[in-house]
């Protein structure tokens, strides 16, 4: 009797919580593809059965390894192909005869690879014609899913991710490392992420449609070369968008060289540029130019506030710094208005002589020896009723207190708030109050200016 092939929501409920794994090239030999997958997966807590599959049998990482997949008993919930193309591809063949209900090609050697890798992909889509499961990738780095203790993949650039409400999808597995590694840092917390490869089988349409539709899904940040199915990518960006969520894309390839470079990367065509890009704005998909705006948009969004207008606040402990936060606000199309009387009277209590307290508000270095004070009045800006985000400009901190008046200043309204911390240790324990919040930080006020774009785009592009 011939298994059904499951659906895309059914292989997916079964990757991103898996009761069984099986490892095809687990090995002990560091440095090899196998063993860190098996390593990592250990190493971050998943709770699940792990079988290594190596034709020498014994155990690797403590674990009982078995010679093949045929001598596992029972389902399994994903194989993870870590091995020489060759291997990997009997190896799939095997699965076919299984009860397999999603594999993870980390192989690489097919599309991607030109000639060399044609016959490759000519065997790989023989079996896919009729393969009982779903395939994610070949040619990528895995899957992570924080909230599961799931980390399926040979990178450490996953390490350390908190749950939150962010889905990642990336072609590639390098620049999803990396986007992930530094929202991490902020505090922005992953849903999930999934490094989709060359795309063989589940594309990226494939995987917003699930990931947006998660309740826990907030934003969907997106790294692509190619759409695939770009008819079905831009339904269901539009859905989302429509919905309230966020789609952010970086789409990679969009000059001659680079287009040429995607070629060799995942084996795609890269597509016309301006079309994709019309496309976004039709579909509500606001695009970053790169991966570090990227990140920025996504810093912003993902603490779920959305403003009112376009009216920004700004206090800074340094003027220079309140003045370079001004105009890129402005040249992004945001106002910076005079705060109100009330607003003003309020800052005078804090701020000195010399200091401004009309916008941007210039707190001077008093406040370094007052860590109340930046709270204080961040409160009143954010208060303000013609202001619609808020600002804080930074520079050192030397007082855990005031980190903590800045949380509670984050905490006191619904209104976005930016911090621009550019003092080196902005990335130490002393800003886990701000992290724990998922408080939008920044290290320059440019950065900054594009967290601020995306808060307001509905569609549009952030630098």
């Amino acid at each position: 009797m011939t298994t059904p092939r499951p659906t895309v929501g059914q292989a997916l409920d079964g990757l991103f919580d898996p009761r069984t794994i099986a490892v095809v090239g687990a090995s002990r030999t560091k440095g090899k593809l196998g063993q860190a997958v098996l390593a990592l997966l250990k190493s971050n807590g998943y709770r699940g059965k792990i079988i290594p599959v190596n034709p020498s049998g014994g155990e690797i990482e403590g674990l009982a390894a078995a010679r093949s997949l045929e001598e596992i008993d029972g389902p399994i919930d994903v194989v993870v192909l870590a091995t020489p193309v060759g291997v990997a591809l009997d190896a799939l063949e095997t699965c076919t005869r299984l009860d397999v209900k999603v594999v993870v090609g980390v192989t690489s050697g097919f599309s991607e690879a030109g000639e060399d890798g044609h016959n490759n992909e000519m065997r790989l889509r023989r079996i896919m014609q009729d393969a009982p499961f779903r395939l994610v990738g070949p040619n990528c780095e895995g899957v992570v899913r924080p909230a599961s203790d799931l980390q399926l993949t040979f990178s450490p650039m996953f390490n350390g991710l908190r749950p939150g409400p962010v889905a990642m999808i990336s072609q590639s597995g390098a620049l999803g490392g990396l986007m992930a590694l530094r929202l991490g840092e902020r505090g922005v917390g992953i849903n999930a992420i999934v490094s989709s490869g060359n795309e063989t089988d589940l594309t990226a349409a494939d995987l917003l449609e699930y990931l947006g539709n998660d309740p826990q899904t907030r934003v969907v940040l997106c790294y692509v070369e190619e759409l695939r199915d770009g008819r079905r990518f831009a339904e269901a960006a539009q859905r989302l968008t429509r919905a309230g969520k966020h789609v952010i894309a970086v789409k990679g390839g969009r000059s001659r060289a680079g287009s040429r470079a995607v070629q060799s990367h995942t084996g795609a065509m890269a597509g016309d540029d301006r079309v994709i890009s019309a496309v976004f704005r039709e579909t509500g998909v606001i695009r970053a130019r790169e991966s570090v705006a990227a990140v920025d948009a996504v810093t912003a969004l993902a603490a779920g506030r959305r403003p009112a207008g376009n009216r920004v606040g700004i206090i800074s402990v340094t003027g220079g710094l309140g003045v370079e936060m001004t105009d890129l606000a402005e040249s992004a199309g945001f106002e910076v208005p005079v705060l109100a009387e009330a607003t003003q009277t309020a800052l005078s209590r804090y701020v000195p002589f010399y200091g401004s307290v009309s916008n941007p508000v210039d707190l001077t270095g008093v406040v370094l020896a007052n860590p109340t004070y930046v709270g204080r009045c961040l409160e009143a800006v954010a208060a303000d009723p013609g202001v619609d985000i808020a600002i804080a400009i930074i520079t050192f901190v030397p007082d855990q207190q005031f980190i903590e008046a800045l949380a509670e200043a984050f905490d006191s309204t619904g209104k976005p708030i930016l911090i621009v911390w550019t003092g080196s240790a902005r990335s130490n324990a002393s800003g886990e109050a701000l992290r724990e919040r998922a408080v939008p930080v920044y290290d320059s006020p440019a950065r900054a200016a594009s967290g601020l774009s995306a808060l307001a785009a509905t569609t549009g592009e952030v630098a």
